[in-house]
């Protein structure tokens, strides 16, 4: 088995590497664009009444725990590898790392398709 650090990635090259780094952070990006484009479309909705409502706020808070999950597991590792590029603490950059992420997901849409 070769060293994760320095040694063979499956017989990748350091191009593929960094490509692979950037395919991987994209998708993450595009995961925690979905997650907020989500939860701003459950709170523009509004909420329900009745028996419906309250298994709807069930199922919400299930699917809201394992967004916020992913999502702070996404902010934390943009926040880590903005550190890497900004020397203050990572409490005092997180404002700028959720706007990198911002941006990044911007980026990270895919293209629309010409029919």
């Amino acid at each position: 088995m070769g060293d994760l650090i320095t040694g063979d990635w499956a017989g990748a090259p350091g191009t593929q590497h960094l490509l692979l780094a950037e395919t991987i952070g994209l998708a993450m990006v595009r995961r925690a664009a979905d997650i907020l484009d989500r939860h701003r479309a459950a709170l523009a909705s509004g909420v329900g009444a009745g028996a419906a409502h309250a298994d709807a706020v069930t199922d919400g808070d299930e699917q809201f725990a394992a967004d916020n999950a992913i999502f702070t597991a996404v902010l934390d590792a943009t926040n880590e590898c903005l550190g890497r590029f900004d020397g203050r603490p990572a409490d005092d950059r997180w404002c700028d790392a959720l706007l990198q992420l911002i941006q990044l997901a911007a980026l990270a849409k895919p293209p629309v398709q010409a029919s």
